[in-house]
């Protein structure tokens, strides 16, 4: 593929690396020319100095044949305006932004653009280490609006419904892992305790339920230290 990559930061020449050992064709943008001396001894990628939106600057990294675009500055505007005038003028098919400022994703949905959030990825990612999550993120989709998930079936959960399940907290359960089997439940399935459960559900979802999960697991670790003590 030819990927055009805006921003020459670490993440930008990262990911020009990644990409050209896998034998895509890279061109990389940034404003700084200094900022080039990042790119991997033996680059066979372009560099192209310019404002990653200026239409001049993206013709000249011929982003008019380009398969995919990675906004990637340090700036939210600047990889805001450079996605959208990709997508939408050029009409690259895969547009892909980096976000600083968590308040911008409601415009990156509206304008139907695919992003990244840094600062989420990596608090999410140093909380996983310090807590275990039992909600396990897997993949982000329609937009960024919905996240998968995976997660084990609760106890209290055991032979009730799809239907009973999915009142308990906003999800949409799609795929069950049954021991050695796997089926796609239908509404009037039942669960098993055991069951590994793949299922589909907004950020603000994901958070419930984990925080659902994590208060009945708690709550039967203090019925235990109870009986205990008794």
């Amino acid at each position: 593929m030819r990927i055009v990559v805006a921003g020459c930061g670490r993440i930008g020449a990262m990911l020009a690396q990644m990409l050209s050992l896998d034998g895509h064709e890279v061109v990389v943008i940034d404003r700084d020319v200094s900022a080039f001396d990042r790119l991997f001894k033996g680059f066979p990628g372009e560099a192209v100095e310019g404002i990653a939106f200026d239409i001049e600057t993206l013709k000249k990294a011929g982003i008019e044949k380009a398969d995919a675009f990675a906004a990637l500055t340090n700036y939210d505007n600047t990889n805001l305006m450079s996605a959208e005038v990709v997508k939408h003028i050029f009409g690259v098919p895969r547009v892909v932004a980096r976000i600083f400022n968590p308040d911008k994703e409601g415009t990156y949905q509206a304008l139907g653009l695919d992003y990244v959030v840094g600062t989420q990825f990596v608090a999410h990612y140093i909380l996983e280490m310090i807590q275990p999550p039992l909600v396990r993120r897997r993949a982000r989709c329609c937009e960024n609006r919905l996240e998968l998930v995976e997660f084990d079936c609760p106890a209290r959960w055991a032979g009730q419904t799809m239907e009973w399940c999915e009142k308990q907290v906003p999800v949409w359960i799609s795929y069950l892992v049954r021991g050695d089997a796997s089926l796609i439940p239908d509404w009037d399935t039942r669960l098993e305790e055991g069951d590994e459960i793949t299922a589909l559900a907004t950020a603000k979802a994901v958070s419930k339920l984990e925080r659902y999960l994590r208060s009945k697991k708690e709550g039967e670790r203090n019925i235990y230290r109870h009986r205990r003590r008794w």
